[in-house]
């Protein structure tokens, strides 16, 4: 709640920011700073709910007093965190694409703003800290958990919900869609430690995770993908069937790598 408050605030400054930073004889390098400034903000309010997903809670509490210290954040918050992050985020947050600012302060670079903020995000969530903590969730917990498979699947249909909706795919999403690929080709072939490629571990953020789990359900996710993206394809216009070829064909090189 607090982080939609906060975007809700952003989409008020936005607009003025021009009119806050201008003063007669100086040029657009404040509104420019200033921008890069709410998109900033954007990302930390994106960061906050993120860590929801796969997330513990911490209770700080001595021998004395009774409950468990570390506890798995509730599914049904992890799901609403998720879906926050895509309507938000994953979804074009087209409020931020202003014209007249980037008219301003830049002749190129702002689908490539978009695409390093979503990406961000989407590392994030596809942490295999993250996912080895989901699969610990579900092994204690059971169908309380919200499950890597479960998040997986969700975060699929609002990365690629043109493949379902046989809608066009627009720029801002063909690139938040090869950055999803580009992190499940990292999770399956190049996220290794130092022990090599087969040693059934890797490193991430700090954890040593084994990856058997993880690796299995990046590939299920890929291949249902493929599968999508090939029916998808024969749809929409020339240049979303000329993207979901390439997927078929990035996903194809990522499953059976040269």
């Amino acid at each position: 709640k607090a982080s939609a408050y906060g975007i809700k605030n952003l989409k008020r400054i936005l607009p003025k920011l021009e009119e806050w930073t201008s003063e007669k004889g100086e040029n657009y390098s404040e509104l420019s700073t200033m921008y890069g400034q709410v998109l900033s903000q954007f990302n930390r309010y994106m960061g906050h709910v993120s860590a929801n997903v796969g997330g513990v809670t911490e209770y700080f509490k001595t021998t004395d007093q009774e409950g468990a210290v570390y506890t798995h954040i509730d599914k049904a918050t992890q799901k609403e965190a998720l879906k926050f992050v895509i309507d938000e985020l994953f979804k074009t947050p087209t409020w931020m694409l202003d014209k007249n600012i980037f008219s301003k302060t830049e002749f190129s670079g702002s689908v490539e703003r978009v695409r390093g903020l979503q990406a961000r995000s989407l590392n994030n969530i596809l942490d295999a800290g993250r996912m080895a903590r989901m699969i610990e969730n579900e092994t204690l917990n059971g169908s309380k958990a919200y499950t890597l498979v479960s998040m997986m699947s969700d975060l699929r249909r609002g990365v690629w919900s043109e493949l379902y909706s046989r809608r066009s795919i627009d720029t801002y999403r063909r690139n938040l869609q090869r950055a999803h690929l580009d992190r499940l080709d990292y999770l399956l072939n190049k996220a290794r430690d130092q022990r090599g490629a087969n040693s059934g571990y890797f490193k991430q953020s700090g954890i040593t995770v084994n990856q058997s789990d993880i690796k299995s359900v990046v590939r299920g996710e890929l291949k249902r993908l493929r599968r999508d993206a090939k029916t998808a394809s024969s749809g929409g216009n020339t240049i979303s069937r000329y993207h979901l070829q390439d997927v078929v064909d990035r996903i194809d090189n990522i499953l059976d790598p040269k």
